[in-house]
């Protein structure tokens, strides 16, 4: 599903494969073409090294970097220590810790080497060896705070998370929205809870969950962003069209990254029976898919199908197209991919190919069904 290539006529070859997820295993095609048109191949497959136990975050170009590399954060809210197995076993590779339960430095003891740690107890001010950074107050604009009244954090990079009340959709809160420039700017990774289904007990909202994300991606811009993902049952129930479901997960976590989440979050952290093996198959499409999903946002112009949301990327050469219906209904596609020409598209997890015609897509979704198309690089 990814694709580099080295254009010079050589007997030695280096290709770097970049933003590689920690403890997974990798498969590796090698093709190499010779002057007349020889052809050798060759496979191989390794798996990368686990998580670091010393780390150094930093942000370029709207990707958190550990260590230098590119890293993806799949992320998980205060849990306590009876659920990391699980946890880790789904693909988390973030853990948020504090009270009440597990402290930053318990966890860090715990997992270290298996995942990353961030503090989320704002009541501690002493660094810790070892941790990627701190959590501000968890929904800081909803407790009144502004840039300039957040507390001080521990060295390390500083995650922030609000509420949508950013987003064009939802009422201001008291303070107005002039609040989120200050205190956006005071992080370096930022994200934001909707959960449409389980707190606005609303199916009809869906969608705004791409939205949303859009709306974050430029109130912050070139800072990593990400969004909270509803996986049981909280304020809502089960009532009819808001229950949770796997089918929820999967679409409400591809509307954020259609539109350019860098990370997502589960919560709550007591996660039902269903959740895990949803978020376990998330995990290991992003981990495939991972460096191409860190590629800027492209748009897609999505025609006669009101709740689809779809974007696009570009890497190396190939194209990846990302559509979801977060309606209700079945939906007929037809998607305008700007540049995608005449390629022919693998379908995700389905046999079946696609011929785009100039540059357009047509398809048809059911309800919450997410399509991953790929256009692999011109020969």
């Amino acid at each position: 599903m990814l694709w580099d290539s080295v254009d010079a006529s050589s007997t030695s070859h280096v290709v770097r494969l970049d933003g590689l997820a920690s403890s997974t295993a990798y498969h590796v095609s090698i093709v190499a073409t010779s002057a007349e048109q020889d052809v050798a191949r060759t496979e191989l497959s390794f798996t990368t090294a686990p998580a670091p136990a010393q780390v150094q975050g930093s942000v370029r170009d709207g990707v958190l970097l550990v260590n230098g590399e590119s890293f993806f954060p799949l992320l998980a809210w205060q849990q306590c220590p009876e659920v990391w197995a699980g946890s880790l076993a789904a693909g988390i590779n973030l853990f948020a810790a504090g009270s009440p339960c597990a402290s930053p430095s318990a966890a860090l003891a715990a997992l270290q080497g298996r995942a990353l740690v961030a503090g989320a107890d704002s009541g501690l001010a002493a660094s810790e060896a070892g941790l990627l950074g701190w959590f501000y107050p968890d929904e800081a604009d909803a407790r009144g705070l502004t840039g300039a009244s957040l507390p001080a954090l521990p060295a390390g990079i500083r995650f922030l998370t609000i509420t949508a009340h950013f987003a064009a959709a939802a009422a201001p809160l008291p303070s107005g929205r002039g609040i989120y420039h200050g205190l956006v700017a005071a992080a370096d990774v930022v994200g934001f809870d909707l959960y449409p289904l389980q707190e606005l007990c609303r199916r009809d909202l869906l969608p705004l969950d791409f939205d949303a994300q859009q709306e974050l991606e430029a109130l912050a811009p070139g800072k990593p962003t990400f969004q909270w993902i509803e996986v049981r049952g909280m304020r809502c129930g089960s009532g009819p069209g808001v229950a949770i479901s796997p089918g929820t997960i999967r679409a409400e976590s591809w509307l954020a990254l259609a539109a350019g989440a860098h990370g997502l979050a589960f919560f709550p952290p007591d996660w039902d029976y269903f959740a895990a093996p949803t978020i376990t198959a998330l995990a290991a499409r992003i981990h495939q898919l991972e460096p191409a999903l860190l590629q800027p946002v492209q748009p897609v112009r999505v025609e006669a199908a009101p709740d689809v949301r779809a974007a696009a990327r570009t890497y190396h050469d190939a194209v990846y197209v990302i559509a979801v219906n977060a309606g209700t209904k079945a939906a007929q596609l037809r998607l305008t991919v700007p540049g995608l020409g005449n390629r022919t598209l693998l379908v995700l997890g389905a046999t079946k190919t696609l011929a785009a015609r100039g540059d357009v897509i047509t398809d048809r979704l059911a309800p919450l069904a997410v399509r991953i198309y790929v256009a692999p690089p011109p020969p």
